[in-house]
């Protein structure tokens, strides 16, 4: 393959009450990850443990906890944890993968979406998801596999519920938090300065012995972005720096934002910047977008979004609307979810292989065929999945301003939306395959596509798409 899984992306941000329309939280997450690592979303039940039960996580087993709480996550197929998820009290966390200063432990640990996973299961605020992410880096490390792991294992998060939105930042086993007031976000480095709520004990002693901060800094001077962040960056580990400077052109000065508002950040190519203004498609990728295509720098794909609309004064079950999107979200549609212990089954499998009838690798196909001939193709993706969702969001706000209580009626939304989104995709396929010629093909995608699908069993039409 010509795709390097070592290469990172991902984007996170929020907006709390103070920065929105109607005060509810509105959290946004593009999951990137390697080409062909599924993504479905999943849902766990809350669970009773007995005494001395363990939890297997992606590479370790730990103690597990007398209960933990229901929620819902996006799950990579070959993992235990999350990208991103929310959980039955609304407690919303999405992870950045980051480098920093140090090459990781070298042991066996777990992994950031693990972590993120875990304290869902084991948090019923925002404010106690910090202190649980902190336990867990301090008591057992992360990074993985210490044989085959790279070097920015560590972990930063979104972290939200309806009241409160913080970030954490951590490095091995350090870490530090910020309340965010009105909007917060990260990309893949760091930006917590000395503005931090809450630090580990020892992270300032351990900054000034390695040597990453003077010795004569104080505590409320420690900048923790600068002390952990990676002194010999490369190429791939500075587009986090990219993003990131987007991002704040993205949720500053900008207010109140909108669950739509959200999903077009998430859409972002520069549209209307000079820096976007290149050649080439958003799908050739030569530049880090938000919206992330494997067929560029990265390597990786948007394998998974989601808007999360986290209400603190709802009934349980409208305590949050989760709006899902699978492959690059300019390529696809957002569809609602909401607090009623269930999800369409279709939607929760995928692994390695090709399946037509997965949601997850149909939504992939129809973005490998976009990236084709973009100019050509997205147009009518977009006209298409605008109007409906569009339409989603409007149904979502009669049915969730006028609900008489009955879950089902949440369910019936929810299962239609996600239907009518599948069967879009697989009528857009038809239609692309149905008019593509040799002659439409932008020559710089041909490998991506044909390898691509030729390493997870995806069938094409081999006397065209040559």
């Amino acid at each position: 393959m010509l795709y390097s899984a070592g290469t990172r992306s991902c984007t996170t941000m929020a907006a709390t009450g103070a920065a929105t329309k109607d005060g509810s939280v509105i959290f946004g997450k593009n999951s990137d990850r390697p080409i062909n690592e599924a993504q479905p979303l999943c849902f766990f039940e809350a669970r009773d443990h007995e005494e001395g039960e363990e939890v297997q996580c992606s590479f370790i087993r730990i103690p597990q906890v007398p209960h933990t709480y229901a929620c819902i996550g996006s799950k990579p197929h070959v993992f235990f944890g999350f990208e991103h998820g929310i959980n039955e009290h609304g407690v919303m966390i999405g992870n950045e993968q980051v480098s920093g200063r140090e090459a990781p432990e070298r042991r066996w640990g777990l992994i950031g979406m693990d972590i993120l996973r875990l304290a869902l299961e084991r948090s019923d605020s925002a404010k106690k998801a910090v202190e649980i992410i902190g336990q867990l880096l301090e008591t057992f490390g992360t990074g993985g596999d210490p044989e085959t792991r790279i070097r920015p294992f560590n972990s930063n998060y979104v972290i939200a519920d309806g009241e409160e939105v913080y970030l954490f930042e951590s490095h091995q086993r350090s870490w530090a938090a910020k309340k965010v007031e009105k909007t917060g976000y990260l990309s893949n480095c760091y930006s917590i300065q000395s503005d931090y709520t809450w630090i580990s004990e020892g992270a300032l002693r351990e900054a000034k012995e390695k040597g990453w901060i003077s010795p004569q800094t104080e505590e409320n001077d420690f900048n923790p972005a600068k002390a952990w962040t990676i002194d010999d960056c490369l190429f791939g580990e500075s587009e986090g720096f990219v993003r990131y400077a987007r991002l704040d052109r993205l949720m500053n000065g900008r207010e109140p934002f909108t669950p739509k508002m959200m999903m077009d950040n998430l859409r972002d190519h520069y549209e209307g910047e000079a820096l976007g203004q290149t050649i080439f498609s958003p799908a050739a990728a030569k530049i880090p977008c938000i919206c992330s295509h494997p067929g560029g720098v990265s390597g990786c794909v948007t394998a998974a979004s989601c808007v999360a609309v986290i209400r603190k004064d709802a009934p349980e079950e409208l305590r949050f609307t989760y709006w899902s999107s699978m492959a690059p979200p300019c390529c696809s549609v957002f569809r609602p979810f909401y607090n009623v212990k269930w999800l369409p089954e279709d939607l929760q499998h995928a692994d390695a292989l090709y399946r037509e009838q997965d949601p997850w690798w149909t939504f992939i196909e129809l973005e490998r065929y976009i990236a084709l001939n973009y100019e050509k193709f997205e147009p009518k993706v977009k006209e298409t999945f605008s109007s409906m969702e569009n339409r989603f969001l409007e149904e979502a706000e009669y049915i969730e301003g006028n609900w008489n209580g009955d879950p089902q009626e949440l369910k019936n939304f929810s299962a239609r939306a996600a239907s009518e989104s599948f069967q879009a995709a697989r009528a857009l396929i038809a239609e692309i395959k149905g008019t593509l010629k040799t002659s439409d093909l932008d020559r710089m995608l041909i490998s991506y596509f044909t390898q691509v699908s030729d390493g997870c069993g995806m069938p094409y039409d081999r006397a065209v798409i040559k």
